[in-house]
């Protein structure tokens, strides 16, 4: 499970094009600013909204974590591989002893 996680590649990706998107929402506005002979009129409208991507993919995720707990499957649909994991990490197919470890020594 921890290779699948380092070989991962979408959170270098999401952050490589978020800072290109960041940085040619600052380039139109440095030329809006700096270089008025060369700058069109949406220059700045184009650079906020570049520059304000990252607030807006975080926004669509946080709204996306939030809705999904709205349409999960209900809880007697578990699948076989779920329900074998939780009987394995029950309390009751322990060995141990129930005993505190003060009252065992």
């Amino acid at each position: 499970m921890e290779d699948e996680r380092e070989r991962d590649l979408r959170v270098p990706l999401i952050s490589s094009l978020l800072c290109l998107l960041v940085s040619a929402g600052g380039i139109f506005l440095v030329l809006y600013v700096y270089v008025p002979n060369l700058s069109q009129p949406w220059y700045p409208i184009a650079a906020f909204v570049l520059i304000g991507s990252p607030w807006i993919f975080w926004l669509f995720t946080y709204l996306y974590t939030c809705m999904k707990g709205c349409f999960r499957r209900p809880e007697g649909k578990i699948n076989h591989r779920q329900t074998t994991m939780h009987k394995d990490n029950s309390v009751a197919s322990s060995k141990e002893s129930e005993f505190p470890l003060a009252y065992s020594v």
